[in-house]
């Protein structure tokens, strides 16, 4: 049938179809995610954690990347205090139509190093009545909940970032006794952090667990491929496994006032918030 033979048809029946309206996907809560423009790993595990009735998950991009020469340096303080520079704007694209119930910031060291206050004062400067979280609040409030002691800590940070983050645990009252940095001398681990292997973060895992008397282990970046690993290395080392990704998941559920017990991501997801 030729082009032209198709413009001279018309549709000959039209209706008019009644229809109802609901409350959406987000009935029961409505998750904001602002994402690290280079993070590979925390939309994917944050999806699979969060694919529950009810609970809407839209998210937002956050940064313009890296020149070369900007990617050939290590991670320091302050790069990570520029993160989330442009943070109003990212928040206001996460969804326009309407407002997040909870937002989440996800890059764990930035947070750490600006701070949980800094952070919600500005995220309610949009959006006055959020709840806020962010990967290292959310691990802090994950110990709490766990009822941890004695904490083992895995990473992929440089020593001076790694030893902040572990200041900030102990001074939550828990103990760090052994830590393990994922070390490369021929690259450059902060561009490496999205595919070291689940094997890789498995073994150190294991390594630290059977290295000092430990309750938990933390795994701290957004960018490890840990969440999938979790009840396997609770099952395999006796300890409790908190990372990142699957503490900001979990807090946010919790500030959501989401309940819900939800297998498969560890026993962190069997409990509830406990105050600080």
């Amino acid at each position: 049938m030729s082009v032209e033979h198709v413009k001279q048809q018309a549709t000959e029946i039209w209706s008019n179809i009644q229809y109802e309206v609901d409350g959406g996907i987000g009935t029961r809560a409505h998750i904001g995610m602002v994402v690290i423009c280079n993070d590979q790993t925390l939309s994917h595990e944050a999806r699979a954690m969060l694919t529950i009735p009810g609970i809407a998950l839209y998210e937002s991009r956050i940064g313009r990347g890296s020149s070369p020469e900007q990617r050939k340096k290590p991670l320091s303080i302050g790069l990570l205090e520029e993160t989330f520079d442009g943070l109003d704007e990212a928040i206001q694209q996460i969804n326009t139509m309407r407002r997040s119930d909870v937002v989440a910031l996800g890059c764990t060291s930035a947070a750490m190093v600006i701070g949980p206050q800094e952070l919600e004062r500005r995220v309610r400067n949009v959006h006055p009545e959020a709840r806020v979280t962010d990967p290292f609040a959310a691990i802090l409030s994950a110990l709490r909940a766990l009822g941890s002691a004695r904490v083992g800590f895995v990473s992929p940070y440089p020593r001076q970032i790694a030893e902040k983050m572990i200041r900030g645990i102990e001074t939550a009252g828990v103990k760090v006794p052994i830590a393990a940095t994922f070390h490369n001398a021929t690259g450059l681990v902060r561009n490496e952090a999205p595919f070291i292997s689940p094997v890789s973060i498995s073994n150190a895992v294991r390594q630290v667990s059977d290295s000092a008397d430990l309750d938990t282990v933390v795994i701290a970046c957004t960018q490890m491929r840990a969440a999938a690993i979790i009840n396997e290395l609770e099952h395999q080392t006796g300890k409790l496994i908190i990372s990142s990704n699957q503490a900001i998941c979990w807090h946010a559920l919790r500030l959501a006032e989401c309940r819900d017990v939800i297998g498969g991501w560890g026993r962190l997801f069997e409990r509830d918030l406990q105050q600080s």
